[in-house]
C-alpha cells in the first residue's frame, strides 16, 4: 500500500493546529467563567455589544411623544395596581367595572416601554419597534366595545417577535439586511386583529431565531442590540431565541407576547424569566408569515 506521506502531512497539521486553537480559546475563557461565578462584583456576561447601533430611540418615539407625555408620571402610577402583574382576566374585568379602558391600558404600556427598555440603567432593549398606530387602535376598540361578543384578547395589547410579519411595522428577524423589510400580515396576526387584539410592537429576539451564530449570546440582535433579562441584568441569561418576548412580558411592557419555536425558543426564555409559555404542537398554528428555521420542527 502507498503512503500518501504529502496527505498524512497535511492532516497532522491540520488536527495539530485545530488542537491548538482549542487549547487557546479554553485557557482564554475558563478562568473568565470561574471568575465571574467567584466574584459578586462581576457580570455574568461581559458583553461586547450592549446597546443597538442600528435604533434611532429618539425618532421611535417622537410620534407618540405628545400623547404619552400628556398621559404623564402621576396617571402612570395611579394605574399600576390596576395593571401590573394582571392577567388578561383581571384587566377585562377592570375594564368592564369601568376602572380602565383600552385606550389607558395602551398609553400605560407604551409609557412604560419608552421609561424603561432603552438607554438608562434599567434598560432591557427587549422591544425593537412599537406600533404608531396602536393608541388609535385602542380609542376605536373602547368605541366599539360590546361585553356581550368580545373575546378575552379584545383590546389586549401584545408584542409580537419580530420575525413575525405585519404590515404596519417592518419585520427584521434582528438582522440589519431586513431592517426595511415590509410585508403582509402573517395569519396570527391576522387572527388576532380578527379577535380585537391589539399589536403593541415587535420583540427583540435571538437574530434570525438563533440560526445564525450557535456562539452568540441569547437575545442579541444587530438590530434590537442585546435583551437583558429583568430579574438581573447581566446576571441571568434571558434565554432565547424569543428572549425579548420573554424580558418584555416578565417586565410589565405587555399583556402577553408571541413568540416562536424551533427548539426551545420558547420554553427557555419562558423558563428564564418565570413565565408560562405555550408551545403549540407542530401543525396547529399557521406559519405563513413567519422567518422560518425548519419545516419539520418550527
Amino acid at each position: 500500500m502507498k503512503i500518501n506521506f504529502a496527505a498524512l502531512l497535511a492532516l497532522i497539521l491540520l488536527f495539530s493546529c485545530k488542537e491548538e486553537q482549542k487549547e487557546e480559546i479554553a485557557e482564554d475563557r475558563f478562568p473568565q467563567a470561574v471568575d465571574s461565578v467567584v466574584r459578586l462584583d462581576t457580570d455574568f456576561r461581559e458583553f461586547r455589544v450592549l446597546d443597538s447601533r442600528i435604533l434611532d430611540v429618539e425618532t421611535m418615539w417622537r410620534p407618540l411623544n405628545e400623547d404619552l407625555d400628556e398621559f404623564g408620571e402621576t396617571e402612570y402610577e395611579s394605574l399600576k395596581p390596576l395593571i401590573l402583574e394582571k392577567d388578561i382576566d383581571a384587566l377585562q374585568n377592570s375594564i368592564s367595572a369601568g376602572k380602565l379602558s383600552y385606550e389607558l391600558l395602551t398609553k400605560f404600556y407604551l409609557y412604560r416601554i419608552r421609561e424603561l427598555d432603552r438607554l438608562n440603567d434599567k434598560s432591557l432593549n427587549s422591544v425593537i419597534s412599537v406600533n404608531l398606530n396602536a393608541i388609535q387602535v385602542a380609542k376605536e376598540r373602547d368605541k366599539n366595545l360590546d361585553n356581550g361578543t368580545k373575546h378575552p384578547i379584545y383590546g389586549m395589547p401584545i408584542l409580537l417577535k419580530d420575525n413575525i410579519d405585519t404590515e404596519d411595522l417592518p419585520t427584521t428577524a434582528g438582522a440589519v439586511a431586513l431592517k426595511n423589510n415590509k410585508t403582509d400580515n402573517a395569519f396570527i396576526v391576522n387572527q388576532l386583529l380578527k379577535k380585537g387584539a391589539i399589536i403593541l410592537g415587535k420583540a427583540n429576539l435571538s437574530e434570525w431565531a438563533y440560526f445564525f451564530c450557535g456562539d452568540c449570546p441569547s437575545g442579541y440582535s444587530a438590530v434590537g442590540g442585546q435583551t437583558l433579562n429583568p430579574y438581573g441584568r447581566r446576571i441571568f441569561d434571558t434565554g432565547g431565541s424569543s428572549s425579548g418576548s420573554g424580558a418584555s412580558v416578565a417586565a410589565n411592557f405587555a399583556v402577553a407576547a408571541v413568540g416562536s419555536e424551533t427548539s426551545g425558543s420558547i420554553l427557555s426564555p419562558s423558563s428564564q424569566n418565570s413565565l408560562v409559555g405555550l408551545k403549540p404542537t407542530i401543525g396547529l398554528l399557521s406559519r405563513s408569515g413567519i422567518v422560518p428555521i425548519s419545516s419539520t420542527l418550527d
